[in-house]
């Protein structure tokens, strides 16, 4: 019995593909970019960053005309304005500035300007505090004419 297995096995035509029976290569142009069937289901989305003082650094600086349009505006109508702010700001649990509160220790005080900063300051975004809280953290400002 096992021989006639056997030889049934060896006799059978050997299944060989052809490129008629090839699956149809897939080009850019048959992408459906809507159709994520392909996706992998554990693709997820990459973890937001989290507020460090780096990237709290790095978000200022990238929001540093703002500082200067408030300076340029307070120095318009003080030529000799110059000195140092310091901010004081509280990062809310979802990046959004609480508040902005400019420390005693400022040689740069400037109704016009701080009024300005405040409401900069305000319309401003952070990453989110990695303990889901607020936090404050402080950053100087030198300012002086140029």
């Amino acid at each position: 019995m096992l021989l006639l297995l056997g030889l049934a096995i060896a006799s059978a035509p050997a299944c060989k593909k052809d490129e008629e029976s090839a699956p149809p290569v897939e080009t850019a142009d048959d992408v459906d970019p809507s159709d994520d069937s392909d996706a992998d289901e554990d693709d997820s989305e990459a973890p937001e960053e989290q507020l460090s003082q780096t990237l709290f650094e790095e978000t200022v600086q990238g929001n540093m005309d703002d500082v200067l349009d408030c300076y340029t505006q307070a120095a318009a109508e003080n030529p000799e304005l110059a000195g140092k702010v310091i901010v004081a700001f509280t990062i809310a649990a979802d990046g959004s500035v609480e508040s902005a509160a400019i420390d005693e220790g400022s040689t740069l005080n400037d109704e016009t300007m701080n009024s300005c900063l405040d409401e900069k300051f305000r319309a401003w975004s952070f990453a989110k505090p990695p303990s889901g809280e607020s936090m404050t953290l402080t950053f100087p400002f030198t300012l002086a004419p140029a």
